[in-house]
């Protein structure tokens, strides 16, 4: 009988356990920049979740015994990945396509994501996953020493209080519909309020506000640990664009970071927000890698 080309990838990966500690953040450490995220969850959570669906760590593993592709699965709803290899990829795609999970989000570089989708969006399954939206995007890097450090603030950025939930909420809810081309309001307005509460009382999102008090800029953390921090939900008022605003508010926060001894700030951007990309070019980030963000269909 012909071996079909499924076949080839059925080594299913091994669930991560906390005695793969060490293996897991040696192989993430050799891309910290594109692993930001998973570090800091592993920082933070740890291997193994004290409730047994809240995440997993899976990996393969090479002939020597350390690992050549890993991925992070955290709730079902999101799959960010690790692999060197591109059938590595694919048999994430096939593994958790078998097991019919169903991802809201897949993030990660591009050389993970597009081999991984190929397998796990499969067209010919009897109920295909489908992409609402694939957004291109690029990594960049800022690191203290490609960045010149102002010798006075130049906005009044700073971070959120927590009286502010109210503006961060409606434009954190515009930047969203704006970016991914669905309402947060529509899906879990009570969800998606909870999360920028969260943020706002962690000391993760900045903003701005003029003299009559109305945001003109926004902007959050999403992920921190000793190895850096990622900068994500960048938002500029519309009436406000066009005007630097956002360009010394970045300046300024990213003041405030390297100032709190932060080695690295990360980012990705939509590949054709050109005046974004314009923006961190111009403080210092420099381009890394094509990255990927697919929001599936549901």
């Amino acid at each position: 009988m012909a071996i079909s080309y499924l076949d080839n990838l059925a080594e299913a990966p091994t669930r991560l356990r906390n005695r793969h500690q060490r293996r897991l953040q040696r192989f993430l450490l050799e891309d910290v920049d594109a692993n930001l995220f998973i570090l800091s969850w592993l920082e933070n959570h740890g291997v193994e979740p004290s409730r047994a669906d809240h995440f997993a760590f899976w990996g393969f593993f090479s002939s020597s015994g350390g690992l050549r592709s890993i991925s992070l699965n955290i709730a079902n709803r999101l799959v960010m990945l690790d692999t060197r290899i591109d059938d590595d990829a694919r048999r994430f795609g096939l593994f958790f396509g078998e097991r019919d999970l169903r991802f809201l989000h897949v993030v990660s570089r591009s050389r993970s994501v597009e081999p991984f989708w190929s397998v796990y969006a499969d067209p010919k399954q009897p109920d295909p996953v489908e992409a609402r939206l694939i957004q291109h995007q690029e990594l960049y890097r800022l690191q203290p020493q490609n960045f010149s450090f102002p010798a006075i603030r130049q906005s009044r950025v700073r971070r959120a209080d927590a009286s502010e939930i109210d503006a961060v909420f409606l434009a954190s809810a515009r930047m969203h519909r704006e970016e991914t081309l669905e309402d947060p309001l529509r899906r879990d307005a009570d969800a998606f309020r909870r999360h920028v509460r969260y943020r706002i009382t962690h000391g993760r999102t900045f903003v701005w506000f003029d003299e009559y008090r109305r945001l003109l800029f926004k902007a959050d953390i999403s992920t921190r640990c000793a190895h850096g921090a990622q900068i994500s939900g960048v938002y500029t008022s519309p009436r406000h664009r066009n005007q630097g605003i956002a360009t010394r508010a970045m300046i300024d926060i990213c003041s405030i970071l390297f100032e709190e001894d932060l080695p690295r700030l990360t980012l990705y951007v939509n590949e054709k927000n050109h005046a974004a990309r314009h923006v961190y070019q111009k403080i210092g980030f420099q381009y890394l890698a094509p990255y990927q963000t697919i929001f599936i269909a549901h």
